[in-house]
């Protein structure tokens, strides 16, 4: 049966919260004209406040086809030299301001606001401001699909815009379906509102893997909550597990000649790891024939290699065939070509904790414990900071989890937290590698894998990333081109507003929302190491 509006003001006479009949039905707006000014005075009825003059407020519409609410973003008044008249001698009932509004949904049988789909008011329908009783049924409605299975994260955050101190709850789905990213810039709040979601979904028993490359939330959780791992202590990896598009993010390699001497050189400490030698393959002298022989006697079992000795075997490709073509010579120019590759993998391989991550140890390998955590229900926090010193190393560690997480069966869903995401996302769609956390993107949700990343600059992230994001967390931006890269996702009347955010408050844009909510996440009590210091 059809809900009537009289059913929502059944406390109270409607006509004190009457605004005026719409006069133009656009299918973008509907526009309503009020019956003049002092309909727009702020009053107080029944405790509740209303302040009509202004925007982003919820009207009713009264209408044949049943009730429908909307989100007003326009006041005006068309002024005239007959308004400026009447307003100076006070006549209010003689201004007739115009309120546009963008229609949100339509209440169905089930008395909950749905999308309202192709249907829409009419002129001269009445439209009256949305009271305590219709904006909580607004809210209890604003989760376009509602499973009520899934135990919500409640009280999230604050709203605005829906009466004080309305706390917005919401089960994990809605944010995470199409998988999740916040965004701002240095001190908005995007931290403290990642860890206000992930406190709730520990809390509620929800399974995270968190990748933290700078270890600002090691101690935001329990042992008993979470198992924690940092990288080049309790968790390792064999060299051989990492494939060469790996190796070259690592290092940063160039798109010309770098690539292919890393190859040959990680190729030829694999052949000296086969045949039980502690040294490099100097190929200088020797027969080309030989070498080759030697290196095609290796096996796809053949993946481990003496990760120190990789800037020495660079220096030792710094050959070239002789004029007759059978042997290999050292020649300075092949050696000055390999130097810029032997002085970036020498700055890597300083980095002690670094080489303390490649060990093959069955009992820290970070890919077992990966797969122990996808089987069982516990959650897994794994600390970068000691490891990811350069982005080049972030990438092959995200990239290595994305790319093994897809590669594997998955029991139980849970979200892959991955903070500061546009270090490690830069070559998301380039050849050489990258690819696991676009693969993330496109398909993981069909496995049960859901993203939510964190990022200061939208930008940075490849569109092939982007465009699988269905649910965004703006912070405050700056940059126009910054504003411009996520504009598809927001209503076009709150763009100009993302500049204007206070540290902490955030637009929450999502395609499993009747609309766009302005929200303040509720500061979590939990330990977050990322306090700016004093001056």
């Amino acid at each position: 049966m059809m809900a009537t509006i009289d059913e929502f003001y059944s406390t109270v006479e409607k006509s004190n919260y009457y605004l005026g009949l719409v006069s133009s039905v656009l299918r973008d707006q509907i526009v309503l004209q009020v019956e003049n000014l002092s309909l727009l005075s702020q009053r107080i009825v029944r405790n509740e406040s209303l302040i009509p003059n202004t925007i982003n407020y919820l009207v009713v519409f009264d209408t044949k086809r049943g009730l429908f609410i909307g989100e007003v973003f326009q006041s005006k008044i068309n002024v005239t030299n007959s308004v400026h008249e009447a307003l100076a001698d006070g006549m209010k009932e003689d201004v007739y301001p115009e309120i546009s509004v963008k229609v949100l949904g339509k209440m169905s049988d089930a008395r909950k606001f749905v999308m309202h789909g192709f249907e829409t008011v009419g002129i001269t329908d009445k439209v009256y401001i949305a009271n305590g009783e219709i904006r909580k049924t607004f809210l209890q409605s604003i989760q376009i699909s509602s499973n009520t299975e899934q135990l919500k994260l409640e009280n999230l955050a604050t709203l605005t815009g829906f009466g004080e101190d309305e706390q917005l709850s919401l089960q994990p789905n809605t944010l995470f379906d199409r998988h999740l990213m916040t965004i701002g810039t240095t001190n908005s709040g995007k931290s403290t509102s990642a860890l206000a979601i992930l406190d709730k979904l520990v809390a509620n028993g929800n399974k995270v893997l968190i990748i933290d490359p700078t270890g600002e939330y090691q101690d935001s959780f329990s042992e008993t909550e979470i198992t924690k791992l940092t990288l080049g202590e309790d968790a390792t990896i064999p060299v051989g597990q990492i494939k060469l598009s790996q190796w070259e993010r690592v290092f940063e390699t160039n798109e010309n000649t770098q690539g292919a001497t890393l190859s040959r050189a990680i190729k030829s400490l694999r052949y000296m790891r086969k045949v039980r030698q502690s040294t490099v393959l100097r190929k200088n002298g020797m027969n080309i024939l030989d070498v080759e022989h030697m290196l095609a006697d290796l096996s796809d079992r053949d993946t481990e290699f003496n990760l120190e000795l990789l800037p020495a075997q660079i220096e030792a490709e710094g050959v070239q065939v002789n004029r007759n073509g059978t042997a290999y010579e050292s020649t300075s120019f092949s050696a000055n070509i390999n130097n810029w590759l032997f002085e970036k993998v020498q700055v890597v391989l300083e980095n002690s904790t670094f080489l303390d991550f490649f060990k093959t140890e069955p009992q820290t390998n970070l890919l077992t414990r990966i797969n122990s955590f996808v089987n069982e229900s516990g959650s897994l926090y794994i600390n970068a900071s000691g490891i990811g010193s350069t982005d080049g190393v972030g990438a092959m560690i995200v990239d290595l989890i994305a790319s093994h997480i897809m590669s594997i069966s998955v029991g139980r869903p849970f979200v892959l937290f991955i903070d500061e995401a546009h270090r490690y996302t830069k070559d998301v769609d380039n050849d050489f590698g990258g690819r696991g956390l676009a693969s993330i993107a496109r398909e993981g949700r069909k496995k049960g894998i859901f993203l939510f990343l964190t990022t200061q600059n939208p930008k940075d992230v490849p569109e092939s990333v982007l465009s699988q994001v269905g649910t965004l967390l703006i912070h405050r931006l700056t940059q126009a081109e910054e504003i411009q890269a996520i504009q598809s996702h927001v209503q076009p009347n709150l763009l100009a507003q993302i500049t204007k955010l206070n540290q902490g408050e955030a637009i929450l844009s999502s395609i499993n929302l009747l609309q766009n909510l302005h929200v303040r996440f509720n500061k979590s009590e939990r330990m977050h190491g990322n306090d700016t210091p004093l001056l």
